[in-house]
């Protein structure tokens, strides 16, 4: 989601947000290191092969799915931190003005990183048929509409002004708040915010990130609605288990056809 343009750090405070995003990275780093390790023994001991090997050596992709899997399924821990940091903003900071049903951010762009997207996708393929095939079908009319110039229009995801992913909402839009409807409203170019709170966020963010990259996992930023598209119907290019194409690090493992990564 793109931001609002935040108050410059003094140089003290850029320091500090660097020392966060480190410490983040090395932490973020252990824990999905760990995840994996976990879930490649658990694929040994059910005979179906040691996860990372089987990647390398082109054996099965039933070897190697419950270790990209396990790295998918590690994003919710950045979920999980960035609801925390919103819950103690909320506590000890001024409130903001959001609230359900108000949804002026939700007609921006939206950047997802790809183990988001692949979380979404997944998370929307456990949904009825007729749910399924209706977000499919405001997906390819949302990437259309952004093909033919359009920039400002609702998110896929935003149905009766609520959005219909909200366990699974990319970190973009959880660290997104505004102290003002008003200036939403208004479409105005600077919205107040919480700056204690974006910095908190994005440490977590670009920490996270950052860790992904370091196994190496691509993690770079992709426009949410065509990412999730592409992983949802085939239409990555070329075509293939996106799951499994972005854990070898291909960075088009989620690039519509057509569409440079």
């Amino acid at each position: 989601m793109t931001s609002p343009t935040a108050p410059a750090l003094t140089e003290a405070e850029q320091a500090a947000f660097l020392q966060s995003i480190a410490r983040v990275r090395n932490a973020a780093g252990r824990a999905l290191r760990a995840a994996q390790a976990n879930a490649m023994q658990g694929a040994a001991a059910h005979g179906t092969g040691t996860g990372t090997g089987a990647i390398a050596t082109g054996q099965a992709p039933e070897a190697a799915e419950p270790v990209a899997q396990a790295a998918v399924d590690f994003i919710a821990q950045l979920h999980q931190g960035l609801d925390t940091v919103a819950e103690q903003s909320r506590a000890n900071d001024p409130q903001p003005a959001c609230q359900a049903g108000c949804a002026h951010c939700c007609h921006l762009r939206v950047e997802a990183t790809d183990p988001e997207v692949l979380h979404i996708a997944q998370h929307l393929q456990t949904l009825p048929s007729a749910d399924q095939a209706a977000t499919l079908q405001r997906l390819q009319q949302h990437v259309a509409a952004a093909s033919a110039g359009t920039t400002r229009q609702p998110c896929s995801f935003l149905v009766h002004d609520r959005c219909a992913i909200y366990s699974v909402r990319p970190a973009a839009c959880r660290k997104a708040h505004s102290l003002s409807a008003a200036h939403c409203a208004e479409q105005s170019p600077t919205i107040p915010q919480n700056l204690r709170l974006l910095v908190d966020a994005e440490a977590l963010m670009a920490g996270t990130a950052l860790a992904y990259r370091d196994q190496p996992l691509p993690a770079s930023a992709h426009e949410l609605n065509a990412a999730v598209l592409a992983a949802l119907d085939g239409t990555a290019s070329p075509p293939a288990g996106a799951l499994l194409r972005w854990y070898r690090g291909d960075e088009g493992a989620l690039a519509l056809r057509g569409t440079p990564p």
